[in-house]
């Protein structure tokens, strides 16, 4: 499995040469690249394979250069790019890089200098495309983040002109030779400069080159209190940890987690506000939901579910973790609305589709108390009496389901699927007497009642249905 690590930094180069011949060159510009934290291949058949703890990634942006000699002045601007890789070394969290160019465009006004320019020198606009072969890697082709490591071939420059050579010349890094790598520690939250002085391709003197790069991780946020299953889910009752996470870097250890802006906010009706509703400078954020007024009184549908926006936000990259109640913690917070004494467990409630009998709704799953193995042992009695068919009229019932069936008395156990309500076909009295002996003998409970909860005598006309439980 590929394990990746993208990050982002605003990269600011500046370059010069001093003395007869002198260069300035300015940079500013955004580098993209990836740490492969595992290896990985392409998706093509054949592809190579990039090795684990390996980088590469893509740099552009615009610069400024001016170039004076004794015979010309130059100043122009343009875009430039650049391909990297690396290496990251996962024991001190640092990577290792190397900056190759891929090309520029310029644009700007030579003017001629010296003796040899009679009167006036006029000043001549110029512009220039060079590409110098290596391009950014393609996530296609792992391939070519390998040839950005290895190290780089003679350079191509497609002219001989003057101006063309003072522009390739005021690039920092054009890839005309092999260059130091760069050191960047990626727990540093501050901007980290590197400084390389070597002797200019050109043989114009002592090249200085800074780099600046203000690194900008993408993280993650992870929950902490939580396995797999819900993820996303939750009642209202739950304390709920959530940390962030950069892969590759241990936060405790860096200054990222100092940095961090953590909110939560409700989302839809019923859903309030989260306890506390902010915290900054933390790499971990916990708070309990704090829910409005939840229905109570109720209900044939399901319920409206509990839902949190959380983000966590710095150096202006912001990350959503969306908390939405599924259907396990929305039954389960019909619960704590109504107030029951027992909450069921996640592993409670069991899939179920509506069919009238053991399910009447709300949802697709009921906590199950043995409704199946207490309506055999009724059925099996009941066949002992007058030919008829033993039939569920209702079993489980949500708490908002049983509040709307008027059966709303506390610790009622058709919510906690240990009652059942059962008539006959056909039906008539004598069979619901002979109903009522036979959940007598199976060794339950029984009640006739002539609705949900209204309880009536054996034998009374109005009675509709036994109600049993265990």
């Amino acid at each position: 499995m590929e394990i990746l690590s993208p990050w982002a930094a605003k990269a600011i180069a500046t370059s010069s040469v001093s003395g007869a011949n002198s260069v300035s060159f300015n940079f500013e510009g955004s580098l993209t690249f990836t740490l492969f934290l595992r290896q990985a291949t392409g998706s093509d058949a054949g592809a190579s394979t990039v090795p684990a703890n390996s980088v590469a990634g893509r740099m552009v942006g615009t610069f400024d250069v001016e170039v004076s000699t004794p015979t010309m002045r130059m100043t122009g601007e343009g875009t430039a790019g650049w391909t990297l890789g690396g290496t990251y070394d996962p024991a001190t969290e640092t990577m290792s890089i190397a900056i190759r160019s891929s090309g520029v465009e310029a644009k700007g006004l030579q003017t001629p200098l010296g003796d040899a320019t009679p009167g006036k020198p006029a000043a001549a606009p110029f512009s220039a495309t060079f590409n110098w072969g290596w391009p950014a890697p393609s996530p296609d082709d792992p391939s070519t983040v390998l040839n950005v490591m290895a190290p780089p071939a003679a350079a191509v420059i497609p002219s001989e002109r003057e101006v063309d050579l003072a522009v390739v010349h005021s690039l920092p890094q054009t890839g005309l030779k092999e260059f130091q790598h760069l050191m960047l520690d990626l727990k540093e939250t501050e901007p980290q400069t590197i400084t390389q002085t070597f002797q200019d391709e050109a043989g114009l003197g002592t090249r200085t080159t800074t780099w600046t790069f203000a690194l900008i991780p993408q993280f993650n946020i992870e929950r902490e209190d939580r396995g797999a299953d819900g993820r996303h889910s939750f009642v209202s009752t739950d304390s709920i940890s959530l940390r962030l996470a950069i892969p590759g870097v241990t936060i405790p250890e860096s200054g990222w987690a100092s940095l961090t802006s953590w909110r939560v906010k409700g989302m839809g009706p019923f859903s309030g506000s989260g306890v506390p509703d902010q915290i900054p400078g933390s790499m971990t954020f916990a708070f309990r939901p704090n829910p409005g007024a939840r229905p109570t009184d109720g209900s044939i549908v399901r319920n409206r579910p509990l839902q949190y926006d959380v983000s966590a936000a710095f150096e202006g990259i912001e990350q959503h973790f969306i908390l939405f109640q599924d259907d396990i913690d929305l039954l389960r917070q019909e619960y704590i609305d109504h107030g029951e004494g027992v909450v069921p467990s996640r592993g409670d409630c069991v899939a179920h589709p509506f069919d009238k009998s053991f399910n009447v709704g709300n949802y697709g799953l009921v906590v199950d108390g043995g409704m199946q193995g207490a309506f055999d042992r009724i059925d099996l009695e009941f066949r002992k009496g007058p030919p008829g068919t033993l039939r569920v009229v209702s079993g489980f019932r949500s708490p908002q389901r049983n509040k709307a069936s008027g059966d709303s008395h506390p610790g009622n156990p058709h919510v906690r699927g240990r009652a059942l309500d059962l008539t006959s076909d056909p039906f008539g009295a004598d069979a619901l007497e002979a109903l009522y002996q036979a959940c007598v003998r199976a060794g339950f409970h029984a009640v006739c009642e002539a609705s949900p909860g209204k309880a009536v005598p054996l034998g009374s006309p109005d009675a509709k249905h036994v109600h049993v439980d265990w």
